[in-house]
């Protein structure tokens, strides 16, 4: 009876240091960068790491529900998706392409998934409106500088230069 007792509380232990150290790990957090004069609104955004199974690639999953907040027709949008690990470091940068007709007020949403070196070490994730075009033609752009100050708030000297996107190879 006494080895019950014992192998009870070495298991009760066990569960309980197990389930400590699970709630000490730092949860995953999410930032839209505010922009007003978007033609596209961002109403949710998460992201999470995630390991390759059966069902899901590894890496960052980036989940973006979205508005066309511009009473204009779009035919294509691009998210600007960040990642940052647990010491506030850049991890990536994705651009997450909705190329789809979206009519003025309409809701649509998609996901994108950045594997990067390291990625399970993500933290962090942010997200905005990089660039939309309109059925005319016309192409709103963010305004750099704003998504910049959102960047710099997790990683002070965030390089602006991570934000262009990379020359193809050869290039």
């Amino acid at each position: 009876m006494r080895a019950v007792r014992v192998l009870s509380f070495v298991v009760g232990a066990a569960t309980i240091l197990l389930t400590a150290a699970a709630e000490a790990q730092p949860k995953p957090t999410t930032t839209v960068v505010a922009q007003h004069d978007a033609p596209v609104t961002i109403s949710s955004y998460t992201a999470q790491y995630r390991e390759r199974s059966q069902y899901a690639a590894e890496g960052v999953h980036h989940s973006v529900k979205y508005q066309n907040s511009s009473g204009r027709t779009i035919v294509a949008i691009q998210f600007g998706l960040a990642t940052f690990d647990v010491w506030n470091e850049f991890l990536n940068r994705t651009n997450g392409i909705a190329l789809e007709t979206v009519t003025g007020g309409r809701s649509q949403s998609g996901t994108w998934i950045a594997n990067p070196l390291r990625a399970f070490t993500f933290l962090t994730g942010v997200a905005w409106v990089s660039k939309v075009r309109f059925e005319d033609g016309e192409i709103w752009t963010a305004d750099e500088k704003t998504v910049l100050e959102a960047l710099r708030a997790i990683e002070a000297d965030f390089d602006a230069a991570r934000l262009k996107p990379e020359p193809p190879p050869g290039g």
